[in-house]
């Protein structure tokens, strides 16, 4: 029985609750979800993944730091002023449009790639003009739609009695910045140093939609590496730099349509990413995703366009994985120079500039920021498989299972789920993660099984008692063997 990828995610997703819309007993509002212990488990082998790379093995410290900002960080920051996209609200049934996805949108629908493609590109008067032109209406009513209006995408608050303007964070990247200069001096950094965190970031998306890609409050991973742009680049951890730029990657350069294969070596010395830390984190970036089992012809590398930059950037390259909805993109690495630093040292009145190795510097930062939400829907969304067994499933490596093994007693024997609960606490005590379960038949358990990505089953049976075998089946090839039990645990 065959369905399509996105009909066969949304049914795992749905009867599995790995993940929902959040408060949903009051109405959803679209944007915010909640995570089952499904997909919490597989989010968790994301980020020890993840943590393992841009943590661990590059010599990052890592933080945790309040989601809320107060208004004066963020008016240095840039986010106060220029955190916004061109909105329009339908003049009939008032259903607002961010008005840049709803031209690319008419463009692609038209067969007009190349325009598609353009709207990157254009500034807000231009998207404004180009608008008009292509007669855009509201999708629901048709009705006529608004002018173009900008929107900041913060969610703004009061502390206290309200004397106090804060907002939720927009990006994690701030709080690293801001606590930058005090980590320096009590942890005992020198330049390059690198900082990272995972926590919660909030965007008041104009139209969230596409489940996980355009969330309101999301996960991101953000790695921040602080370097002397006057010092010799120094390789990071026991990463060589010449291993690092022999690494080739699928590549579409600013102002091109087709992808190319390239080395990083080749992507510096043309300009297109800026220094060997920028290479690095691109090369961290590939490796988490041979972790997670995403195959190269699935992602690639896109240099932004100029009329794409934040404001803080003098550079950028997104990490895209291919999904039902095409191409999305889940990370984002950035040369932000000391736009932050400087920025934060003249509102604060506070100078963040620390010793380098020739004396005072403002430290130049290069970023990669990894949104958790996306890259989880990513490898959900690629590991969907159909097969002759009926019933899709997840196939995950076992680096991304939310469990190792699943074990079943075979038949409800109290001897037979004695065993089976033994060889679970055996395995709890190796630091074996197992999914168990008593109820429905067999068959029903190895599809469930299957559908969250459980790599091998335990069958326990009478036959175990006798001989201490079990049945281990493979998701995959759906191959039963019997195996003795010490050879699990």
């Amino acid at each position: 029985m065959f369905m399509d990828k996105k009909e066969g995610l949304d049914e795992i997703v749905e009867r599995r609750d790995i993940y929902y819309p959040a408060f949903g007993i009051y109405g959803e509002i679209a944007g915010f979800y909640d995570f089952g212990p499904i997909g919490l488990r597989i989010r968790k082998r994301i980020e020890d993944a993840w943590r393992a790379l841009f943590v661990e093995e590059i010599g990052a410290i890592e933080i945790e730091t309040a989601n809320l900002l107060p208004e004066q960080a963020l008016k240095a920051s840039g986010h106060v002023s220029a955190f916004t996209d061109p909105i329009a609200t339908c003049t009939v049934c008032k259903t607002p449009y961010r008005v840049d996805k709803l031209l690319e949108e008419f463009y692609e629908k038209s067969g007009e790639k190349k325009s598609a493609s353009e709207v990157k590109r254009l500034n807000a008067d231009q998207i404004a003009e180009r608008a008009g032109t292509a007669g855009l209406k509201c999708t629901k009513c048709g009705g006529k739609l608004s002018k173009i209006e900008k929107f900041n995408l913060m969610f703004k608050t009061t502390v206290g009695q309200g004397d106090v303007t804060a907002y939720l964070r927009p990006e994690t990247a701030q709080s690293i910045f801001l606590d930058f200069k005090n980590l320096f001096r009590s942890q005992g950094l020198r330049l390059p140093a690198i900082i990272s965190q995972k926590g919660r970031a909030y965007r008041n998306e104009i139209s969230a939609r596409q489940q996980l890609v355009r969330m309101r409050e999301f996960t991101q991973m953000d790695t921040e590496i602080f370097f002397d742009v006057q010092a010799e680049q120094d390789d990071l951890g026991y990463i060589s730099s010449s291993e690092v730029l022999k690494t080739r990657v699928r590549f579409i350069s600013a102002g091109e349509e087709n992808e190319t294969e390239e080395s990083l070596e080749n992507l510096l010395k043309s300009g297109r990413i800026p220094n060997t830390y920028f290479a690095y984190l691109i090369y961290l970036e590939k490796r988490l995703l041979m972790r997670m089992g995403i195959t190269e012809d699935k992602y690639r590398f896109r240099q932004l366009e100029k009329e794409e930059l934040p404001h803080y950037s003098k550079g950028n390259v997104d990490l895209e994985i291919s999904t039902h909805y095409g191409y999305i993109e889940v990370a984002g690495n950035a040369h932000r120079s000391d736009f932050d630093l400087s920025n934060h040292s003249k509102f604060s009145g506070e100078d963040l500039g620390v010793v380098g190795n020739n004396g005072k510097v403002m430290p130049q930062i290069i970023e990669a920021t990894l949104g958790m939400d996306r890259l989880f829907f990513a490898l959900l969304d690629n590991a969907v498989s159909d097969d002759e067994r009926g019933w899709q499933w997840l196939k995950l490596n076992e680096h991304m299972a939310p469990y190792t093994y699943a074990i079943f007693p075979l038949q409800k024997d109290e001897k037979i789920i004695g065993k089976a609960k033994e060889l679970r606490s055996k395995l709890a005590a190796k630091g074996i993660q197992c999914y168990y379960s008593e109820t429905a038949s067999i068959g029903k358990r190895y599809a469930k099984a299957d559908e969250i990505g459980v790599p091998h089953c335990i069958t326990v049976d009478f036959q175990t008692l006798e001989d201490s075998t079990v049945t281990v089946r493979d998701r995959n090839t759906t191959k039963q063997d019997r195996i003795a039990l010490s050879e699990i645990a």
